[in-house]
């Protein structure tokens, strides 16, 4: 009889709650190769960090209004640009170019960027390198040189930042530009 009543002491008293087992984190699986690498991952989905809090935003540079640069007045003279243009096409003539021509593009100079356009022939490839290394020689003593240079068989495009751009053509080439078509309403500079 004792020994029943020793059993249900046992059955009656409260057992002490499970422990829960804490997961532990698994040592890194050694390396695969990227073959088998991309199965793996593919077949693993991937955890996404969460955060809890918000990053602060980064403060704001105020940065100063840019002002648009003033719409050039189409009557405006443009010294520098005229005489740079000039010198360009003494040099095209002393060069034996045919058909010098200088166009005043400052009626639209704020939407073209550019106040005057040179168009000189020149019948070969040389002659066009010769009239462009003329222009060059000339203002090279006065601090002046060209922004860009364009430069193929049958046409040399130099255009300067005083605003004037200028253009050596073979005749087939100007033929097929037609630069005068384009700017036939502007005047002409003699």
């Amino acid at each position: 009889m004792a020994s029943k009543k020793k059993i249900t002491k046992k059955s009656s008293a409260k057992k002490p709650a499970p422990k829960k087992k804490t997961a532990k984190k698994a040592a890194p699986a050694p390396k695969k190769s990227s073959a088998k690498k991309s199965a793996a991952s593919a077949r693993k989905p991937t955890k996404r960090v969460v955060r809890k809090t918000k990053r602060p935003a980064p403060k704001r540079k105020v940065v100063a209004k840019v002002s648009k640069p003033a719409r050039r007045d189409s009557s405006a003279p443009a010294p520098e640009a005229l005489a740079l243009a000039k010198s360009i096409a003494t040099v095209a003539h002393d060069k034996k170019a045919e058909q010098v021509l200088i166009i005043d593009t400052r009626a639209r100079a704020s939407s073209v960027g550019y106040d005057y356009v040179v168009l000189a022939s020149g019948e070969t490839d040389r002659q066009l390198s010769a009239i462009y290394e003329g222009v060059e020689d000339l203002l090279k003593p006065q601090g002046k040189r060209a922004s860009s240079v364009e430069a193929s068989p049958d046409w040399v495009c130099v255009s300067y930042d005083t605003g004037v751009v200028a253009h050596f053509f073979t005749p087939d080439k100007r033929e097929q530009v037609d630069f005068e078509g384009l700017w036939k309403d502007a005047p002409r500079v003699s």
